[in-house]
């Protein structure tokens, strides 16, 4: 759970708010996008690229079902990381595939992926990733000012719930498998210092605003930040976690459990107790599907019942109420609820679509803060 941090800690602290942020593949696309000339130039983690490193070296064994189901679904357009993990359940259901035969591909899959990703993540696009987002304060950027990513008319509630003295404790909960989050978000000395003042401890300013005007609103805060992976770090390739969500195989003996990821990961031992005191979660980069339906039900329960708000970004534009729609059918465990209670959570979720990786909130770029 997140800690409770008092004035033991910070001097002055009056209150403490817990954000979550879930972020997916569509950030590390985005920094490689931008850094990678290594030893792969143009590549990315995308699924298509992955399948493309696989042939090119022709490193999986044409008898790997997962192979051969990537070959087809790419020739249907089916080209998300999502999609290959919705394959590896549709093989679940096919009874007459072997589960220890999918479980032996997806091990051999763990060592293709890390081989790729190695190649992928090198120091020279760890290296000028690391000078750009020093110099551009890139992260200090993300925590302060996120809120000016929302449009003017937006009434989220979070920000009416801060003021000066307040501690913004964020959870990066990493579901890509390289270190470049963990990479843009350290604070470094460029960046921040934890005891800025001779005599006051405050270190952070946050602006709750969604304009920047003349005289903006800045409270004087404090600051923690911590990045976790549940689905495992390409240094530890056997940590790496491919597979599903099945509520209904999470326990005892039945053969399924072994390709479920909330399963191996835990997700209810390490990760629940996070929920019950989140106030604010962001969704960065994810594609919103089934796959990781058991965060998406955590987030949901949470709006629905401790009054938390959602902040969805998502690359593209695609209509505000799809994305939201997206959101509600892919919390497998919220199936029956009734409508009155989908359209109050889906009053708590809002949205940011953008076409340029230039957000402030793991955004690429050092945004001017314009005055009107």
């Amino acid at each position: 759970m997140f800690k409770k941090y008092d004035r033991e800690t910070f001097d002055v602290l009056r209150e403490q708010h817990n954000i979550m942020a879930l972020v997916g593949n569509g950030f590390d696309v985005a920094m490689l996008n931008k850094y990678n000339t290594g030893s792969l130039p143009g590549k990315t983690s995308t699924y298509n690229d992955f399948y493309e490193y696989l042939k090119y070296f022709r490193l999986c064994d044409e008898n790997n079902i997962l192979f051969k189901r990537m070959t087809e679904d790419l020739l249907n357009g089916r080209e998300n990381w999502s999609d290959f993990e919705e394959t590896i359940s549709k093989l679940l259901e096919d009874r007459t595939v072997e589960i220890a035969e999918i479980e032996k591909c997806v091990d051999e899959f763990q060592a293709y992926f890390t081989r790729f990703l190695n190649d992928l993540v090198d120091s020279s696009v760890l290296l000028k990733m690391n000078a750009d987002v020093k110099e551009k304060a890139l992260a200090i950027q993300s925590l302060s000012h996120f809120m000016k990513d929302l449009p003017d008319t937006c009434d989220i509630k979070f920000p009416t719930t801060t003021n000066h003295y307040d501690l913004y404790n964020f959870l990066f909960v990493d579901f890509c498998y390289t270190s470049l989050l963990d990479n843009y978000m350290y604070l470094d000395k460029g960046q921040f210092d934890p005891h800025t003042y001779k005599n006051a401890d405050r270190h952070f300013e946050f602006y709750p605003e969604t304009v920047l005007t003349s005289n903006p609103t800045r409270y004087s805060s404090y600051l923690v930040t911590d990045v976790i992976h549940p689905h495992g770090i390409q240094d530890v390739p056997r940590s790496i976690l491919f597979g599903v969500d099945i509520p209904d195989f999470n326990k005892g003996t039945s053969k399924e459990k072994r390709l479920i990821k909330s399963y191996w990961s835990r997700y209810d031992v390490r990760y629940k107790s996070y929920f019950e005191d989140t106030k604010l979660f962001i969704m960065y980069g994810m594609s919103v599907s089934k796959t990781d339906g058991w965060w998406l039900d955590q987030i949901f329960e949470c709006i629905s019942k401790n009054g938390a708000e959602l902040i969805i970004y998502k690359y593209g534009c695609e209509n505000e109420e799809s994305i939201k729609k997206q959101f509600v059918q892919a919390c497998i465990r919220h199936k029956n609820i009734i409508e009155a209670d989908v359209e109050e959570v889906k009053r708590h979720i809002y949205v940011v679509t953008f076409e340029k990786n230039d957000t402030y909130f793991l955004g690429l770029e050092e945004k001017e803060c314009k005055l009107i």
